[in-house]
């Protein structure tokens, strides 16, 4: 059921940073909806996108731009052969200051983009995708470059609506303590927990707490707990020293069971079988050496395409393409229903202006 032979992941929500990024098989046949903006480009293989508002069919090298709260399935496409492999990108508000991360809800869309549909939005988005893997394959960890593409990547997505600062919402006291029960839930998820404690600890009525959990996580807490403890599990997982019982034990989960159903809910696969296959992420290496994981040769040339059309691609929208080729710059311009003018600057510098027909 599941492709994990090119599996990556770059998650930086270990250490509380926003952005992740992942390439995997996964073929998720339930609903799911966060708080991030989520970008899925299609390696290989095809894949149905299914939304609120549309279904449809991604090819390879077509993506999907997920609103984030927007409730939403990828899977295989059922009666393909061909093996489905994904890029995801993920950027968490709910890891923003409301200051950082505005109202999400005015701001981005879930749409297509491929070379057909929304073109200019998806070379845009490729660009910056590809400055960002080209960082992970040269083994960069420049924070603030890396903040800067990550929102750059932002940006774009939100190009399609206008959004100003003076929008930014009010001081809002249910995300103010939202935030404080997830802190607290995040500081004590390996222990008996239940919403009645959380309640307690920030003084708050069980129901209020209920629905303020339910209102902006969109799964009720018990279920949200489970995922935490799950994803906080990951990396002792892949160390392979611990038993999937002790595993789940030390990260909160009353037995085994509970603790299967819920990373299979979560990430499609049985954790002793995401464990055996994905040994070349393992934290340590054969002489138990913290390592750094890295892309290895099949993962870096699935996403070449992408960092080699991100350095080649000087300026693209949809009546004018810049790139270089060797050691020249090509133009290529679609002037229909338009007048073009090239002046040339005394220093050999090349301008070009576009005009509709009848402006200047």
């Amino acid at each position: 059921m599941q492709n994990m032979n090119y599996y990556y992941d770059f998650s930086g929500q270990k250490f509380g940073y926003p952005l992740s990024l992942s390439i995997n098989g996964f073929s998720r046949s339930v609903f799911s909806r966060q708080s991030s903006l989520e970008l899925s480009y299609v390696l290989k293989g095809e894949y149905e996108a299914v939304t609120a508002d549309f279904s449809c069919s991604l090819k390879e090298r077509e993506m999907v731009v997920i609103a984030p709260d927007d409730i939403h399935m990828l899977c295989k496409k059922q009666g393909t052969e061909k093996e489905g492999i994904i890029l995801t990108i993920h950027i968490d508000f709910a890891r923003m200051t409301d200051a950082m991360a505005g109202d999400r809800k005015k701001v981005f869309r879930t749409v297509v983009c491929s070379e057909e549909k929304n073109r200019d939005f998806y070379i845009q988005l490729k660009k910056k995708i590809g400055e960002l893997l080209l960082m992970l394959i040269e083994g960069k960890n420049h924070l603030y470059q890396m903040n800067s593409i990550m929102m750059e990547l932002v940006f774009i997505a939100s190009s399609q609506q206008e959004f100003s600062v003076e929008e930014l919402p009010l001081h809002s006291d249910y995300h103010e303590n939202y935030m404080k029960a997830m802190r607290y839930i995040d500081l004590h998820y390996n222990e008996e927990l239940s919403l009645a404690d959380v309640a307690a600890q920030l003084s708050f009525s069980l129901s209020y707490t209920s629905k303020l959990l339910k209102r902006y996580t969109g799964i009720p807490f018990v279920k949200y707990l489970a995922y935490v403890r799950v994803r906080a599990s990951l990396e002792t997982l892949l160390e392979g020293r611990n038993s999937i019982e002790q595993i789940a034990a030390d990260c909160g989960m009353p037995n085994s069971k509970a603790y299967t159903t819920a990373f299979k809910e979560l990430y499609g696969i049985l954790p002793s079988t995401y464990r055996k296959r994905f040994q070349q992420n393992l934290k340590y290496d054969k002489d138990q050496k913290d390592q750094k994981m890295t892309l290895d040769e099949e993962q870096k040339e699935l996403l070449w395409h992408l960092v080699e059309e991100s350095q080649v691609s000087l300026y693209e929208e949809k009546n004018l393409s810049i790139w270089k080729k060797d050691q020249e710059i090509l133009c290529k311009i679609s002037s229909k229903g338009r007048k073009v003018q090239i002046e040339t600057e005394p220093d050999g510098t090349m301008l070009i202006h576009i005009f509709e027909e009848g402006g200047r």
